[in-house]
């Protein structure tokens, strides 16, 4: 359980048992004001436990103002989100402290490409079963050359407890074969065998049928043998559990947390190193969002809304997937088996047109685009304060139908320009046609 768990407005919409994780509850009086439905009011009235709705300082505030500006997450944060994160950097420094905060972001970023899932690169990578390397990687290797001494008293451990288990092995297949002896002469003395004169027919038969299934046994065991290395045994176990244990973190004990949806709010927490909570109650120790990157310049923007870059100025700006370890190290994810194409790229762009109703092509960002504004005879005919004035469908309102604007029927400028051009490419020969209308 969290000594103190702030709650976002998707924890009360989504009606997630905050008793059942945190000892209090706390968040802004903001989100309270955000629940809007009756069924969610009703259920806030009766929450089951204390719910401390409080206010952050403006210390605090300031900073994470400061800081989601730094990460680029300022223009994707509410106010209300921005206290929310205020609040819980406050309860952090009141609970824990700042020393493990951080009071700028991270700016190193390492570009992975996206390989293939471990099962597909390694077969051995199966759940229950173990197979040992037979050569050593470099960098075991060199981690052995850098700590000498630890990796000769881990090699004495191993050999130590190896022939210990080799021991209480052997220990016990005597056991159980002194058991086995004892227990065939016990029954051998207490029925004797009466020999008949079919009995001798039938010893052939009888040594032959135990014959055969000693060879069915042998040629089991030898087809299951090709798989005893996979399994785990007792040799081999203590290799299985360090294999395991590597990459398991140990579970600390968390003080304060912040229980949020919100991409944005989750980049600056785990930015500024506070804890994340997902719905269910689990921290969140790895986190991916998606941010646009230009593959002309390389540089990077969390803008979604962007269409060209901001550094160059080219409509080059790709979507990549971007994870932020526990750390707090970016990690740009590209996937690298899906290269770039010039598609729509090479297409013939027309001659621009001026006037009010042009469709030219947006080729940059600060392209001016010509505003569909009402002329005075429009504003004439539309005039809303007059006696004989008619609003909404009437028969007797005056509509215009024969200016130019009504005839051309004003789009918008979302590629009309590519659906109306005069030119395309003849399919039976490589030369531009103007097409007669």
């Amino acid at each position: 359980k969290f000594k103190h768990l702030i709650a976002d407005t998707t924890a009360f919409i989504n009606a997630v048992p905050l008793n059942d994780f945190a000892e209090k509850v706390y968040t802004v009086p903001d989100v309270v004001n955000e629940v809007k439905h009756k069924r969610q009011i009703r259920r806030l009235v009766v929450l089951p436990y204390d719910l401390q709705v409080k206010e952050p300082d403006s210390s605090s505030l300031s900073f994470v103002t400061s800081f989601a500006k730094k990460t680029g997450d300022f223009k994707s944060l509410s106010a209300i989100d921005l206290k929310v994160i205020a609040l819980t950097y406050e309860l952090e420094k009141q609970c824990v402290g700042t020393e493990h905060l951080r009071q700028e972001p991270v700016v190193s970023k390492v570009i992975a490409s996206k390989d293939k899932p471990p099962e597909f690169e390694d077969k051995t990578l199966l759940a229950g079963f173990y197979v040992p390397h037979k050569h050593k990687n470099a960098e075991e290797e060199e981690n052995e050359d850098e700590n000498p001494a630890e990796s000769k008293d881990q090699t004495c451990l191993d050999k130590v407890q190896d022939k210990e288990q080799k021991e209480s092995l052997e220990a016990c297949e005597d056991l159980e074969a002194n058991v086995a002896k004892i227990s065939i002469s016990s029954e051998a003395e207490k029925d004797l065998p009466v020999v008949n004169k079919d009995d001798g027919e039938n010893e052939g038969a009888s040594d032959d049928e135990y014959l055969e299934s000693e060879e069915d046994e042998g040629s089991d065991y030898s087809e299951n043998s090709e798989d005893e290395d996979a399994w785990i045994t007792p040799s081999n176990i203590s290799k299985v559990k360090k294999s395991y244990t590597n990459g398991v973190a140990e579970d600390k004990p968390t003080i304060v947390a912040c229980m949020s949806t919100d991409f944005a709010i989750q980049n600056v927490l785990k930015q500024i190193n506070l804890n994340i909570a997902a719905l269910d109650g689990r921290i969140i120790r790895n986190m991916r969002t998606y941010i646009l990157r230009c593959y002309a310049c390389f540089k990077t923007t969390s803008v979604m809304t962007k269409v060209f870059c901001p550094n160059c100025g080219h409509k080059t700006l790709k979507r990549v997937a971007v994870s932020l370890d526990e750390n707090g190290q970016q990690v740009i994810h590209i996937n690298s088996r899906r290269p770039l194409t010039s598609k729509f790229k090479n297409q013939s762009i027309p001659r621009p047109k001026g006037g009010k109703h042009s469709r030219n092509p947006i080729l940059v960002e600060d392209q001016p685009i010509p505003k569909q504004m009402p002329s005075r005879v429009a504003k004439t005919k539309t005039n809303a304060l007059n006696e004989d004035y008619t609003a909404g469908y009437s028969p007797f309102v005056v509509r215009d139908v024969d200016s130019k604007s009504a005839l051309l029927r004003s789009k918008g400028n979302v590629k009309q320009w590519a659906r109306n051009n005069d030119y395309e490419e003849a399919r039976r020969r490589r030369t531009y046609n103007r097409l007669v209308k």
